[in-house]
């Protein structure tokens, strides 16, 4: 804990004989500042024992791609008002992860259905009279049905001509992902309407894809060993996830780390910013101190102003480690439970 030492200050000639007094326990700094004097400071403890910290990391989203999937409106809203159309639903949600080729939106075509069962059943009936003929032929091989067969056979080609032309228009009313990727956009009114859109034009987008949105990638300077197969916890504004470390690439002294949901069923939004706590590993039994206690001489050599029981400052000579967040280790000049001064 931060404190203020209010005092007056001494005269010179008492310096002095304070002198020869400190220099014994620390080896004292030649600072630009006078020391050995009292005066007002702010001051913090130098602390001795385990120290904890951590350090964050904010992850972006990989570039991903949007694909917008939309429906002729009139068609839609006139098939719905005359009983032709059926709506079918919407098979997806928002944030989830779809498959190329899953299906997300879906209304039927009553006379299309028709017609597709239509020439369903004639091929499958030209089909079972094919077999008939072949298996008339293999009992008595002086029966001659093969022009049959042929007649059949074209029959049923026209047929699937026919059927795949229908099942196209009826996919017109269907859409299907086309790539694998999260559900970033849907059009809510369509869904509480049963299908209707209620907005102007012919083509209106009523759901977007999302794709490469579950990576996240980040760069950092911190003194931190990261390793693929590392797990964490991210978190944004809403919820939290499991976050593995699937690669680490360092250049110079910055290290580049990629993550991917730890689930391969999860999906993050698109757009989404997440926020990585990382604890760092505990170093044991240091002397560390606030890192404003850090003064320096001329010589750019590092010091602080220990104050003492009578509120004399002392310049001490002092060798740092690493700064962790808002101090830095002592490696040498201070012992622990000193208090210096942070201004």
């Amino acid at each position: 804990m931060n404190k203020k030492v209010v005092t007056p200050i001494l005269i010179a000639g008492f310096a002095v004989c304070l002198t020869g007094c400190g220099a014994t326990k620390k080896e004292l700094a030649d600072p630009k500042k006078s020391q050995y004097v009292k005066s007002v400071h702010s001051l913090a403890t130098v602390e001795k024992g385990d120290m904890k910290s951590s350090f964050s990391l904010t992850l972006k989203g990989a570039d991903y791609e949007k694909i917008d999937y939309s429906v002729n409106i009139s068609d839609i809203n006139i098939g719905l008002e005359t009983g032709e159309l059926s709506f079918d639903g919407c098979f997806v949600t928002l944030g989830q992860h779809v498959d190329k080729g899953d299906l997300l939106l879906s209304y039927t075509d009553k006379k299309l259905d028709k017609e597709i069962k239509g020439y369903t059943d004639s091929i499958r009936d030209n089909d079972a009279l094919i077999e008939h003929y072949e298996e008339l032929m293999d009992i008595d091989p002086s029966k001659d049905y093969k022009e049959d067969i042929e007649a059949l056979e074209d029959k049923n080609d026209v047929l699937y001509l026919y059927k795949a032309e229908a099942e196209k228009k009826r996919d017109n009313y269907r859409i299907y992902a086309k790539e694998e990727g999260t559900i970033s956009y849907i059009y809510d009114d369509m869904v509480e309407n049963q299908g209707r859109i209620w907005e102007a034009g012919e083509r209106f987008n009523v759901i977007s894809e999302s794709t490469g949105s579950s990576i996240f990638s980040t760069s950092t300077e911190e003194n931190y060993e990261f390793k693929v197969g590392d797990v964490f916890e991210a978190t944004s504004s809403l919820n939290k996830y499991s976050l593995t470390v699937t690669e680490v690439e360092k250049v110079g002294g910055t290290t580049k780390i990629t993550f991917a949901p730890t689930d391969e069923d999860v999906s993050i939004q698109p757009g989404a910013t997440l926020t990585l706590k990382i604890n760092r590993p505990v170093m044991k039994d240091v002397v560390y101190v606030n890192a404003k206690a850090i003064k320096y001489t001329e010589a750019e050599a590092p010091f602080v102003y220990t104050i003492d029981e009578d509120g004399f400052r002392h310049a001490v000579l002092v060798e740092l480690g690493e700064r962790i967040d808002s101090n830095v280790i002592i490696l040498s000049g201070l012992d622990g439970g000193e208090e210096v001064s942070i201004d």
